[in-house]
């Protein structure tokens, strides 16, 4: 059965992306007072690189994550991965080996890939992430959809997403789905607003059987891209 569920759920994720979209997730403990010298190293490595597709970003996690403060996301492409900045064989180990002397404990590091995903978010720094388990994704990306649409007003341009996991599973997650927001009192709006118009219950009524596995709010604090990098705007701290 969890065989069929995996695979049930990938053939999802390649049907709905409108690109072959996937991500890596690494999570970290950095301590307040080395956060600022983390952030420049990430400033001066992947500030300046062109990406082949995709980017790099890096989350504060607020809330609910327990011993790990930092999540840093690569994600692109899967038929065009990497990057096109010519880089000596000695600038990445030496990146890597600097970042770790900020990081005090590595954590669970997972991968996955885009099933579902609408609007910009680009005026938010503030996403809350849902980890689920599914046990019918063609039920679940059914509801969804349906309560996206009711909630057009709602949720306005705000950014969207579904995944599926394909690697690592946290706390044995099949899917999450991330919201972006101005704050988390913005977001707790929202929230009040959809179980007031009777979406909310709706959607748990008709998404199948699913297991919450938990949830985090993130700040977004770095992300890197092409058109960012360029811009030198890939500090979303503030």
């Amino acid at each position: 059965m969890k065989k069929l569920l995996i695979a049930t759920a990938f053939l999802i994720t390649v049907s709905l992306s409108a690109q072959d979209i996937i991500y890596v997730i690494s999570q970290y403990q950095v301590p307040r007072k080395d956060m600022s010298s983390f952030l420049e190293l990430y400033d001066n490595y992947y500030g300046d690189i062109e990406f082949k597709s995709g980017g790099v970003v890096i989350d504060w996690i607020r809330i609910g994550n327990g011993d790990f403060n930092v999540r840093v996301g690569r994600y692109g492409d899967m038929n065009n991965w990497g990057i096109k900045t010519e880089m000596s064989k000695f600038e990445g180990p030496n990146f890597w080996t600097r970042t770790s002397q900020h990081i005090t404990k590595y954590g669970p590091r997972y991968a996955g890939a885009s099933a579902y995903r609408q609007g910009d978010g680009s005026k938010h720094n503030t996403r809350q992430k849902w980890n689920l388990k599914v046990e019918n994704p063609q039920q679940f990306v059914k509801a969804f959809k349906t309560f996206l649409n009711d909630n057009k007003k709602v949720f306005g341009d705000r950014w969207i997403s579904l995944s599926a996991y394909t690697v690592g599973n946290p706390g044995g997650a099949t899917h999450s789905v991330s919201m972006s927001g101005e704050s988390w009192m913005e977001l707790e709006k929202v929230r009040a607003q959809v179980f007031a118009n009777g979406t909310a219950e709706k959607f748990l009524n008709s998404r199948g059987k699913v297991e919450d596995v938990n949830n985090t709010l993130h700040r977004r604090m770095r992300h890197y891209n092409n058109e960012r990098n360029k811009a030198k705007t890939y500090d979303d701290m503030w």
